[in-house]
């Protein structure tokens, strides 16, 4: 049996109601760099380029080895930007820097259509979520994580769609010593930061407006009828007096002097007056 047997969990079935991009961004990066250090051969394919003819001089086996090595002991957290401690180096940080409904699809009401339950809002967003890779020191580890990084978020690709993160792209900086985000302490940190640019589809249960251009106020029985009227689907409105007399249509007397105890005399299952009474 599923755990999360909550029939109010997703009205959406599989598609996420609303959707949480720095989020999603997090948990990919975290996941995909406990994968990672699962599959050393996957790392090595990753740095493979390193000892290609033309670098392996330089570089080489040893030196992907070497990588490896500070791959495999290093902690690296992937946390959200409140969360950043710079006691706490190397890490990765995730920041939301932007989020902005797109007006050139937005509409009156935001109204998609009819849904299972009620009528269905959505808007859809334009979002941007910095991606900060710390180190305490410039240079190749900086390098390193960057890559290491930058290959997730392609490898994981397909994931980011199927979690409502659409068409994004991808973009990088240099790395440098960054004060500004990282306050104080940046001046002994070196940051390279990626943007991630995506499109996001936000749904909601939602009811269009309804307008009533005329409604009754006349509290005697026999009043004239109002134009327009509030009814139940599931209710004939034939069977509801539109007069104001609390939903009983008055009868005129039958032969016997009384009325009928019916709404509608037609209907054998018709409602009873619960005023009415039937013993006299």
């Amino acid at each position: 049996m599923n755990k999360n047997s909550n029939p109010n969990q997703n009205v959406f079935d599989k598609t996420p109601s609303w959707v949480l991009p720095e989020v999603v961004v997090r948990k990919l990066i975290d996941s995909g760099i406990k994968e990672l250090r699962k599959d050393e051969k996957a790392f090595f394919d990753l740095f493979s380029q390193f000892t290609q003819h033309e670098l392996g001089e330089e570089y080489g086996p040893d030196y992907v080895q070497q990588i490896w090595k500070w791959f495999s002991e290093t902690k690296i957290p992937v946390i959200q930007a409140w969360s950043f401690n710079s006691q706490k180096i190397p890490c990765v940080s995730i920041h939301l820097a932007n989020e902005t409904e797109d007006e050139s699809k937005a509409a009156m009401g935001d109204l998609l259509g009819t849904g299972r339950n009620s009528e269905v809002g959505t808007a859809v967003f334009t979002v941007m979520v910095d991606v900060g890779i710390h180190m305490a020191r410039g240079g190749d580890q900086v390098l390193w994580v960057y890559y290491i990084v930058s290959y997730i978020m392609f490898k994981y690709k397909l994931n980011f769609e199927r979690l409502g993160l659409k068409l994004h792209t991808f973009s990088a900086s240099d790395y440098a010593k960054d004060a500004d985000k990282m306050g104080a302490s940046g001046n002994n940190i070196w940051t390279r930061w990626i943007r991630f640019r995506c499109t996001t589809e936000n749904f909601w249960a939602a009811q269009p407006l309804r307008l009533f251009e005329h409604v009754n106020t006349e509290q005697t029985i026999g009043g004239p009828r109002s134009i327009d009227i509030a009814t139940s689907l599931d209710v004939d409105p034939e069977w509801v007096d539109r007069r104001a007399n609390k939903g009983l249509t008055a009868q005129p007397p039958g032969q016997d002097g009384g009325y009928s105890r019916y709404i509608d005399d037609g209907d054998p299952n018709g409602f009873v007056d619960p005023d009415e009474d039937f013993d006299t």
